[in-house]
Order: C-alpha cells, then sequence, then structure tokens
C-alpha cells in the first residue's frame, strides 16, 4: 500500500505548476552560467571536471542550499501532510488499509524525489553544458557522473533535514503556509539569529550553507576554495540523519496523538 501512496504523492507533486515554478527558479544558476562563464582556453576532462567542481560548490552553498534552496524545500514539504489535515481528506486516508507509519514515510519519501529532481535536473543539465563546453565527451561525462551523484546525496540529506522539520511542523500546525512559515522561521533563527549570541566560537559553522562546503570538500578535491571549510563530514552525516529520523519519529507521534474531527 505504501507504493501505491507513494507514487501517487510524487505524481501529485510533479504535476503541480508550483512545481515547475520551482524548478525553473533552480535552473536559474545554470541559466546564468551559460552567459557569464569565462572562456575556455583549456580543454578536456580534467579541466571539465575541476571546473565543475568550482561552479557547482558556489552554485551549491550560494543558491542551491542557500536560503532560496532551503525556502524550496520547507514550502514542498510543509504541503504533504498539512493539505491531506486541512482539507479533510487525512480521514479517508486512515481509513485504508495502511499504517500511520506508511503514510508518514510514504509521503516523506515522495517529498524527497520532488527534491531529487528539483535540484537534480539543474545538476544535470550544467554537466552535459560543462562536457559540452570543454568537449570532453564521454570520458568528460563519466568523470563528472560521480560528482553530480555526491552532489545530489549532499542536497538530500541536508535539504531532508529541513523536509523533516516541515513535515513535523505540518503536522503541528495543521495548515501548509503556517507550517511553511513556522519552519523557515525556526531555520532562520538557528542560522542566523542564535551564532550572533556571544557563546559560539566560529559561528558560520552553525549554517547550512558551511556544512555544504564541509561534506563537498571530502569528494570535491580539486577544488582548492574549499579549504576554509573545517570539520568532520562523518560527523556531520550523522548529525543530519539523526535529525532525519527524529524528526520523522516525532511526527508519526503526532499523527497519533493528532485528533480529527469529522
Amino acid at each position: 500500500m505504501i507504493g501505491v501512496l507513494y507514487s501517487s504523492e510524487v505524481s501529485r507533486i510533479l504535476r503541480a505548476r508550483r512545481f515547475r515554478v520551482m524548478l525553473a527558479a533552480m535552473l536559474l544558476p545554470v541559466v546564468v552560467y551559460f552567459f557569464t562563464h569565462e572562456e575556455i582556453t583549456e580543454y578536456g576532462a580534467k579541466a571539465l571536471e575541476r571546473s565543475f567542481q568550482i561552479v557547482t560548490s558556489e552554485f551549491m552553498v550560494n543558491f542551491w542550499l542557500g536560503v532560496i534552496g532551503q525556502l524550496v524545500a520547507i514550502i514542498l514539504m510543509s504541503d504533504l501532510l498539512a493539505s491531506e489535515i486541512e482539507k479533510g481528506t487525512i480521514r479517508l486516508l486512515l481509513t485504508k488499509p495502511i499504517r500511520k507509519s506508511e503514510i508518514v514515510f510514504g509521503k516523506f519519501l515522495a517529498g524527497m524525489t520532488g527534491i531529487a529532481v528539483l535540484f537534480g535536473v539543474p545538476y544535470l543539465v550544467l554537466q552535459i553544458y560543462g562536457v559540452l563546453l570543454y568537449k570532453a565527451g564521454l570520458e568528460g561525462f563519466t568523470a563528472t557522473f560521480d560528482e553530480v551523484l555526491y552532489a545530489l546525496g549532499v542536497t538530500l540529506l541536508l535539504l531532508g533535514t529541513l523536509g523533516a522539520l516541515a513535515v513535523l511542523l505540518s503536522v503541528v500546525v495543521s495548515r501548509p503556509l503556517y507550517a511553511s512559515l513556522s519552519a523557515f522561521a525556526l531555520v532562520f533563527v538557528a542560522q542566523f539569529i542564535l551564532p550572533q549570541l556571544p557563546f559560539f566560537d566560529n559561528p558560520e559553522r552553525f549554517t547550512l550553507n558551511y556544512q555544504v562546503g564541509v561534506l563537498l570538500k571530502s569528494h570535491f578535491t580539486l577544488h582548492a576554495g574549499l579549504d576554509t571549510y573545517k570539520g568532520e563530514p562523518g560527523m556531520t552525516v550523522l548529525f543530519f540523519i539523526g535529525s532525519i529520523i527524529a524528526a520523522l519519529l516525532f511526527t508519526l507521534l503526532g499523527i497519533y496523538r493528532k485528533e480529527y474531527p469529522d
């Protein structure tokens, strides 16, 4: 049953007009790069790989996983359960032979699939354009494809954490708009207000952008500019995975405890 829920939810997400607008927004850095990249003086797979690491990391830190990307993920994930609760269709869903845990995890996985498409498409378009630009051919595509997958994995991990928080708040608030605003307010306070208190050393490490750099540094070894990001990638991964699991468990608890009047 979870497979049916997942597939129908993915179809709903991908067909939504709002999703197409979000995808266009995520493609914006790639379009800008088409017209503003520097003149190519060196061709081949190695030059492509170095350029791809530099461009991708800069776009991820400054845009894709910056404020805009975070807001997009929160808006997308806030709607998954809150829309069902607000419209009252959650009662119909609960009458079907499906566990509440399957509802939570099925909805979350569908949202993560939407995020994978929203960010995976721009990453892939950027890679393919780079292959053509650097005349790297199949060798260049192969050399950078694992980096596309790694960048997407980092994106899913970090934005998945914000998404899980948004799903949790959507059960508490029960309205997509309020859930989005609440989640973004918490994220904003955690990243930009609390670090300003005089109790923290290196407060920039509390921002999602900084952790993007920490994770990319462990794989994008040709991009020397990432050396400024100090941290332990393994601990970062464990923290965000733990945060996702905790948020989903609290969401499930909220579903069990919440009453849905007729």
